[in-house]
C-alpha cells in the first residue's frame, strides 16, 4: 500500500510588494514546513468532500518594532504547530497576526501523467490592525516576518482554522509595511 508522505508535498513562498495590484517580487522563493494538521485538512477534503477544509487564506505575522529595518527573530517551531501558536500571541506586547483571505490560487501541471502538480495561493496583508488589537501599519514599524497557509473550516470563527503549513523569512527577507505599498504572499505547494 502506497503512503502519501512528506517528501511528496512540499511547499515554497516568496514575498512581494503590492502597489495598485501591480505585484513585485521582493524574494526568493523559500522553504516551508509542512505541519501535520496537512492530514486532517486533506482527510476531509478526500473522504467526505468538505469544501470547508480546502486552503481559504493565511495569517501573515507581524511584529511591531522600534525603529524601520530592526530585525525580527522567528520563533523556532516544529510540525506539530497549531492555531494554539497563534491564540497565545495575545500575550504578546508586540507581535499580532492578519487573518487574510486568499485573493487567487490556481493550479499547475507538469510532466506525464500529471505529476509535479504545482498549487499556488496568492494572499496580501490588509487591514491596519491585527487579530489581538496590535496596530498593522508604517507608522507603527510593522515588519511581516512569518506567515501560515490556513484553512478556514468557519469564516467567522478562527478557533475552528486548521493549519497546513507554516513559514519564517530570514532576516534580509522580513518585510517592512510601507506606506504606499502592501506586502502579498505567493505559496506553492508541489504534489508529486
Amino acid at each position: 500500500m502506497d503512503s502519501i508522505g512528506l517528501n511528496k508535498i512540499f511547499g515554497k513562498v516568496r514575498a512581494y510588494s503590492v502597489k495598485d495590484d501591480v505585484w513585485t517580487p521582493t524574494t526568493e522563493l523559500k522553504k516551508n514546513l509542512v505541519l501535520y494538521q496537512w492530514a486532517e485538512i486533506t482527510s476531509k477534503l478526500l473522504t467526505l468532500g468538505d469544501a470547508r477544509y480546502r486552503i481559504g487564506g493565511m495569517y501573515l505575522e507581524f511584529q511591531n518594532v522600534a525603529s524601520p529595518g530592526d530585525p525580527v527573530s522567528p520563533p523556532i517551531f516544529d510540525r506539530t504547530r497549531t492555531v494554539q501558536y497563534y491564540d497565545d500571541l495575545a500575550g504578546s506586547s508586540n507581535t499580532d497576526y492578519l487573518r487574510v483571505p486568499l485573493i487567487a490560487s490556481q493550479t499547475l501541471s507538469t510532466g506525464s501523467g500529471l505529476v509535479n502538480n504545482e498549487l499556488i495561493f496568492f494572499a496580501r496583508t490588509s487591514g491596519v490592525v491585527g487579530v489581538h488589537g496590535k496596530p498593522f501599519s508604517y507608522a507603527a514599524n510593522s515588519v511581516v516576518f512569518g506567515a501560515s497557509l490556513v484553512a478556514f473550516v468557519d469564516a467567522t470563527d478562527a478557533t475552528q482554522d486548521l493549519l497546513f503549513s507554516s513559514f519564517y523569512f530570514d532576516v534580509p527577507d522580513q518585510q517592512q509595511k510601507l506606506a504606499t505599498s502592501q506586502v502579498g504572499i505567493e505559496w506553492a505547494l508541489t504534489l508529486e
